[in-house]
């Protein structure tokens, strides 16, 4: 513009008053302000121009406020000129996306009914209403086309009276009320409203027709009674009882027969009924089916293989902890962690308080799924619930296990640590803790254990400790010390036959043949009571038949004999 001689193109076209503006110009403006009649458009200081909201977006917006939102004002736009009126100095102009090749004011995230969509919406609408207009339409073709056929029928029957009744000169007057109400009605068509819909019209027909169908059914009735006469004897051979399907019937139109084909074609589209035999059938074939099913869930050997059948399961027994641990397994199986802990938590609100037992298998199928899938703190928090709610001590140990088989030494040896200073005076936790120490293979502090348990329990409880110590030495430590334990227990309490028997019982496992027969013939030597004795000779005999000879037989044999003579002897003295 300052420099007109430039053959630069100028991009915004100086516009100064209404004839700077064509029809099809793309123009770029500044928005002035958003008002319920559409939004103005600045062309210039002097010149307005006006963008109706169908032209603004492409989507229907019911709010403006919208539009206000994304047209602020003053905001620089670019707009096509629609239509310019030079007399009334208004410019219409638009914002759509095909219009000005830019993108669309309102963003397509905002999920609005485009304009055409509305369009469809309502052709739609009135499409629906002209198809119902139609229907009442047909319906009334349908009625008229049904009197008109007995019309014709009725006035073909009174040519053929006149043909072949010539005597009778005013027969055809015997037809004339049948005639008159067969006759089509000529409708009256009111003349309708402006407001008025065509269907309230077709309506209002119809209840018409009605009232003159029930006048008409009412004269029939009349001229019925009247021809109850004799009727007329002609003496030409015409009967009145001819067959009214040998006239022939004009042939109907094209449109009447297309109607008839769809109404045949509705009734085949219809489902036919069934038969009592096939409602039989498909009634037996569900009774099976069911019996099956039925059968099926009876069956005590069937594996549940949905979460349903566990419901079932464990509604039919709730209090079994085995149906609730498959419970939770079928879960673990399937990786879903969070459900067999709501089967859990499920199964310890439903077990009736009473059944200890089989809450304490729930909750210690909770600490593994806690140790296997949760965190420290998790299974932390689950053992303090379950001490809580069971005895404490068979929670330790249980945890303690756990802890064990999953190869957690540290977490269990302190867990055993913490045991032993609340339960000391227990011995299973004592023993406990020596298998866990001897297979870990810690023979030495199994040892320095043993001394701290005599030390912590009472005296009455020592002679069992050291013979589960011992036992355990043999399956797990060194035989040997295991050994000198049971032979320091036997030789300070030799009349112990429990431990006794326990010794060769390991020893049978474990030792020699020399060993056992030695720990025989030791404790056949004591001076023990008669049924005792009797127990232990009887066991030695059992053993020489199975892996000795019959010499060693023998000598046990006379052994015995011994023994009860030498009672006898005394018994005498």
């Amino acid at each position: 513009r300052l420099n007109p001689k430039s053959s630069n193109k100028v991009e915004d076209a100086e516009i100064t008053c209404i004839k700077d503006v064509k029809k099809g110009q793309l123009v770029r403006g500044y928005v002035k302000s958003v008002t319920p009649s559409g939004v103005f458009f600045g062309l210039s200081t002097s010149l307005l121009g006006r963008i109706l909201f169908q032209n603004v977006s492409p989507y229907f917006v019911q709010k403006h406020s919208l539009y206000e939102r994304y047209l602020p004002e003053g905001k620089l736009l670019t707009a096509k000129v629609l239509g310019v009126n030079r007399e009334e100095n208004h410019v219409e102009l638009s914002l759509l996306p095909e219009d000005t090749g830019m993108p669309s004011i309102l963003p397509e995230s905002l999920g609005l009914p485009r304009y055409d969509a509305e369009e469809e919406r309502k052709e739609g609408e009135e499409s629906e209403k002209r198809e119902e207009v139609k229907k009442l339409k047909t319906k009334r073709r349908r009625g008229n086309s049904a009197s008109e056929q007995v019309w014709m029928i009725i006035s073909l029957l009174s040519e053929l009276l006149v043909r072949f009744i010539p005597v009778v000169p005013f027969q055809h007057a015997l037809f004339s009320p049948l005639l008159q109400e067969v006759k089509p009605k000529k409708r009256k068509i009111r003349p309708a409203d402006e407001n008025d819909s065509g269907i309230e019209v077709y309506c209002r027909e119809e209840e018409e027709d009605d009232q003159e169908e029930e006048e008409a059914a009412k004269k029939k009735s009349r001229v019925k009674k009247r021809s109850e006469a004799p009727r007329l004897q002609v003496s030409t051979g015409f009967t009145w009882d001819e067959d009214m399907n040998m006239v022939e019937v004009p042939v109907l139109s094209q449109k009447e027969s297309s109607e008839s084909e769809e109404e045949e074609e509705d009734l085949q589209s219809k489902p036919k009924k069934q038969t009592k035999k096939e409602k039989e059938l498909e009634k037996e074939k569900m009774e099976k089916e069911l019996c099956k099913l039925e059968a099926a869930l009876m069956d005590p050997s069937r594996q549940p293989q949905t979460a349903d059948d566990f419901d079932r399961l464990v509604l039919s027994s709730p209090n079994s902890s085995i149906l609730w641990l498959q419970y939770m397994a079928f879960h673990l199986q399937a990786t879903e962690i969070e459900k067999a802990r709501a089967v859990a938590e499920r199964a310890l609100k439903t077990i009736s308080f009473r059944e200890e037992q089989e809450k304490l298998n729930v909750w210690v199928a909770l600490l593994n799924l806690e140790n296997m899938y949760g965190t420290e703190e998790t299974l932390m928090k689950v053992f303090e619930r379950a001490v809580q709610y069971n005895e404490p001590l068979k929670v330790f140990q249980h945890l303690c296990d756990i802890y064990a088989n999953s190869e957690k030494y540290k977490q269990a040896e302190e867990l055993y640590h913490t045991m032993l200073k609340r339960f000391r005076q227990e011995k299973s936790v004592w023993l406990k803790y020596a298998s866990f120490l001897l297979k870990q293979g810690q023979t030495e502090a199994t040892h320095r254990l043993l001394e701290r348990a005599l030390k912590a329990l009472p005296t009455k409880e020592h002679v069992d400790v050291i013979s589960k110590f011992a036992q355990l030495e043999f399956r797990f430590g060194d035989p040997e010390h295991a050994k000198a334990l049971f032979e320091s227990t036997l030789s300070s309490y030799p009349k112990r036959t429990d431990i006794w028997s326990i010794y060769m019982d390991i020893m049978i496992k474990h030792g020699s043949q020399k060993e056992v027969r030695d720990i025989f013939e030791r404790v056949i030597h004591l001076s023990l009571a008669p049924k005792r004795m009797k127990f232990f000779f009887k066991r030695y005999l059992d053993y020489e038949k199975k892996y000795g000879t019959t010499e060693t037989i023998l000598a046990v044999k006379t052994a015995a004999l011994e023994y009860v003579e030498a009672k006898s002897s005394l018994a005498e003295s």
